[in-house]
């Protein structure tokens, strides 16, 4: 072999991996786009409220949050009728809604612990049983629609099998205009 093909393959090789660095520089080479949104956020006053029952007076409310307590004694079944309402007060609209229990009590320490959900359409005392959430199962929830106007009435029975301790349970209430 001579030195004219030997730098004529070495020529021919550089010019293939220049050709090869051009090719991969070119689909490297990524244009981008640009797409904007604009937006604003208006805030207003809430379409679903809660609102205290007699059995609880100053129950704290703050805003989407509803604090209720409920003092029982051991081995004592009490309920508590007139504890909680939520009302749709949006001047047309329907609203579907899930409530779900998201943090149950033991069943070890209560032998009932419900919260009973009724509604109400009218101004009058009426009120019509939806469902009942078992507060020791984190898997019970209810979902339906509320018109404008009405209520939903939540009602607690509680019935402690152990002699005393704080035990807390969270409802959460999600609602969306279908």
């Amino acid at each position: 072999m001579n030195v004219k093909n030997i730098r004529s393959t070495k020529a021919l090789k550089l010019l293939g991996l220049l050709i090869s660095a051009m090719l991969i520089a070119t689909v490297s080479a990524i244009t981008y786009r640009y797409m904007y949104i604009d937006g604003s956020i208006t805030v207003g006053g809430a379409y679903m409220v809660w609102l205290e029952g007699a059995d609880l007076p100053g129950a704290p409310i703050a805003g989407s949050t509803a604090t209720v307590n409920l003092d029982v004694e051991q081995g004592t079944p009490l309920n508590f009728t007139e504890a909680l309402f939520l009302k749709n007060q949006h001047s047309t609209d329907t609203f579907n809604y899930s409530i779900t229990v998201t943090n149950n009590v033991s069943s070890a320490n209560f032998q009932r612990a419900k919260m009973l959900i009724y509604e109400n359409y009218t101004a009058g005392p009426t009120w019509t049983y939806l469902d009942t959430l078992d507060l020791t199962n984190p898997a019970s929830s209810y979902d339906n629609s509320l018109a404008n106007g009405a209520y939903l009435r939540m009602t607690f029975e509680v019935n402690a099998t152990i002699a005393s301790g704080n035990f807390n349970f969270a409802v959460q209430v999600e609602y969306w205009k279908p």
